[in-house]
């Protein structure tokens, strides 16, 4: 169901080229082809799939308000109806079987930029980094510097190649983006996950310092980019600049992005994990837990991400909220009920990890790792990147630390080894762990 009216389709191609670049003004695009065109179908599902991703039920309204008129319609193309149907799938809970239909689609269309951003996203959050990777791969032979939007689809390749722990291809790719676009803030974004993997930290750091600037029309992708620079100054011990980047970068309240959605999940992730991060290396951060905290005592009945749910935590803990905590964990019980794999891993994984974030601020440290022992390595389903999902194992190895179980230590830097992490105990807080093992 194309549109025939010309301003709504330069808008929705304006919209999806947006997208794929991870740029600010995509939903500002999108408005426009669905005003011109209320008929014309693609820009009302990738607007919803968008919301979607925003990985948050105060969303849900606006999503079913999408997708009510197209639902009952069989005069759909095959793009429509694959990304309609991945839609629906996904928002019942089942990530996998939304991802499965963009993937069918791909098989077709390999040069859909738009399916394989909506497919890696989806698959990014449900842990699956080797299905990414196997996407992208099979696809890339389809792909070369005349097809329309190279640089981006190269930067998903990298991202997915990296998260599947192929570095070689997925170093070659985002440095192709970049050299093509020096905006692709996503393959600036997966060479920087690429080197904090690999232990190459001032190479990293000198990555990010010198492309920082190239990010000023992205979306909040802008913020979690200085969020991995911040990474890479925690290594250098350089504790300050990352107190002074998490308000004027990370999560700046004076800036555009951070007024209009002052809640975004990123944004929040951002912050908390941060946060943790510094004072777990003994670092007083003082009151900059209480904005984000403040935000994440609305959010104990939103369960679209178990990720953001155990962030959440952190930041009601760090503050001594643990009534809404008791409040969260429950609502996520109940939530768990007949919400496809979504609901499995709120309750299997989700919950044992939030009240570990409680127990953990308690110095409760045999608890923590009584519940987060025997779930670290299945942690991976609760969906973020490797070097994301590394603060809840920054949190199990400093429990273990403060009640010397040096054989845990043990196993928990081999564990963190496995993962894909080079030099684990020349890093900071597990330089310390290891020497405590020893």
């Amino acid at each position: 169901m194309a549109t025939s009216v010309l301003e709504s389709a330069r808008a929705f191609n304006a919209g999806a080229q947006s997208f794929v670049a991870w740029r600010a003004d995509t939903m500002g695009h999108l408005d426009t082809a669905i005003a011109a065109d209320p008929n014309f179908i693609l820009p009302q599902i990738l607007k919803a799939w968008i919301l979607h991703g925003g990985r948050t039920t105060k969303y849900d309204p606006a999503i079913d308000r999408l997708v009510a008129d197209i639902a009952p319609s069989n005069n759909l193309s095959p793009r429509e109806r694959a990304l309609l149907d991945g839609l629906l799938a996904a928002r019942l809970g089942n990530f996998q079987a939304g991802a499965a239909a963009l993937e069918a689609h791909l098989a077709t269309y390999p040069l859909d930029l738009l399916a394989h951003r909506l497919l890696q996203f989806e698959l990014f959050w449900c842990g699956e980094s080797h299905w990414m990777r196997d996407v992208a791969e099979r696809a890339a032979p389809a792909w070369n510097d005349d097809s329309p939007g190279y640089p981006h689809f190269l930067a998903v390749r990298a991202f997915s190649n990296e998260e599947a722990g192929d570095y070689d291809t997925a170093e070659r790719a985002g440095r192709g983006a970049v050299e093509r676009a020096p905006d692709s803030a996503w393959g600036a974004h997966a060479i920087a996950h690429l080197m904090l993997m690999q232990g190459r930290m001032d190479e990293g750091r000198a990555w990010m310092e010198k492309l920082c600037n190239n990010w000023d029309e992205a979306n909040q992708i802008g913020h979690h980019n200085w969020w991995h620079l911040c990474l890479f100054l925690l290594e250098a011990d350089e504790h300050d600049r990352v107190l002074e980047f998490l308000i004027s970068r990370v999560r700046n309240p004076d800036s555009p992005l951070v007024q209009a959605v002052p809640d975004a999940t990123i944004d929040l992730q951002n912050v908390a994990s941060l946060l943790m991060r510094l004072e777990l290396r003994g670092i007083n951060v003082g009151d900059r837990w209480q904005v984000i905290a403040d935000i994440s005592a609305d959010r104990t009945n939103d369960h679209a991400n178990p990720f953001s749910s155990a962030h959440d935590a952190m930041a009601l803990a760090a503050v001594g909220n643990f009534t809404a905590i008791d409040a969260l964990v429950a609502n996520m019980h109940a939530f768990g009920t007949n919400r496809g794999t979504l609901g499995h891993v709120t309750t299997a994984l989700g919950i044992p990890l939030v009240k570990a974030m409680a127990a953990h601020r308690k110095h409760e440290y045999e608890k923590v790792i009584e519940l987060l022992w025997p779930v670290r390595r299945d942690l991976y389903q609760v969906c973020g990147s490797h070097a994301q999902r590394d603060v809840f194992y920054q949190v199990l190895v400093d429990a273990a630390m403060q009640i010397n179980k040096t054989t845990l230590l043990s196993v928990l830097m081999d564990d963190i080894s496995s993962i894909g992490f080079a030099g684990v105990r020349e890093r900071s807080l597990y330089r310390r762990a290891a020497a405590q093992a020893a």
